[in-house]
């Protein structure tokens, strides 16, 4: 009588088994996730320095269209002719020197002075330095919000209808400029996070003589030594980075020895600075 061998038939994976499988997915999983969201974070780094870049351009660009003005100015007040300084209807007629009266000044026709300068009430606003790129780059803007320039007219530059004009100096995307913190009237950028504007500040005619500190955010200008500033005949504009907190400025970064931050502000970058305002190079 022939036998038939005997045969050994397995039905399955081991507890044990199974549990050495699921355990190498999820370590390969947890490397896999972490180096997806490291290649994501350096893209959106990637995308705020082109963003800097460009709009370190397009203040250059603004300058140079309007005849070699020296600086584009980081404080303005709407309508000028309100600016108890006199600073913002000087800066304004140095623009456009043929600027007509009633528009720069607040007088009988103030309700039409705030609505010229896209100010919606009779109070007169000062653009702090996120607000005053937005409005030297963009212009006027046209009734969805969206910078369209300034008319060419040597009179009348926030005509919004005027088929020639000069900018807008840089290509806001529209869903990222709004007015940021309670009460604001009048738009800034956001960067591409989306949880604070780029800020900016401006060296004037002397240069080394920046504007104070930006009182919304609590950020001075960054400096060097005691007595100078980052881009002493320029300016800074600064990101907040994915944290979405600034850092003191001042001398609180990583351009001065000793300086770096680990906390607040240590992934805020610029136009003066290489790498993230709290890693030294």
């Amino acid at each position: 009588m022939r036998r038939t061998p005997t045969q050994t038939h397995r039905g399955g994976f081991t507890l044990v088994e199974l549990l050495v499988v699921i355990t190498i997915l999820a370590i390969l999983f947890a490397l896999a996730t972490a180096a997806v969201v490291k290649v994501i974070g350096k893209g959106d780094e990637a995308r705020v320095r082109a963003e800097i870049s460009q709009l370190n351009q397009a203040v250059q660009a603004f300058k140079t269209d309007f005849g070699g003005v020296p600086y584009l100015p980081s404080r303005l007040m709407l309508p000028p002719g309100a600016d108890p300084t006199g600073e913002s209807a000087r800066y304004i007629t140095t623009l456009w020197p043929r600027i007509t009266n009633n528009p720069l000044n607040v007088m009988g026709t103030s309700q039409q002075a705030y609505q010229y300068w896209g100010v919606p009430n009779n109070t007169a606003v000062t653009l702090l330095g996120h607000q005053a790129l937005v409005f030297f780059l963009g212009g006027a803007r046209d009734p969805s919000g969206a910078p369209i320039g300034f008319s060419t007219s040597a009179t009348d530059p926030m005509n919004t209808t005027s088929s020639t004009r000069k900018g807008p100096y840089y290509d806001f995307p529209l869903d990222r400029v709004k007015p940021f913190g309670a009460g604001a009237v009048f738009p800034s950028f956001m960067d591409v996070y989306g949880t604070a504007p780029y800020i900016y500040f401006s060296a004037k005619k002397a240069g080394n003589d920046y504007d104070p500190a930006e009182a919304q955010f609590n950020v001075k200008p960054y400096q060097t030594t005691a007595t100078r500033y980052a881009n002493p005949n320029g300016f800074q504009i600064i990101c907040a980075g994915k944290d979405g907190l600034f850092g003191p400025g001042g001398m609180s970064w990583a351009g001065v020895a000793g300086g770096g931050s680990t906390t607040q502000g240590y992934d805020d970058m610029s136009n003066f600075y290489p790498t993230l305002l709290g890693i030294s190079q």
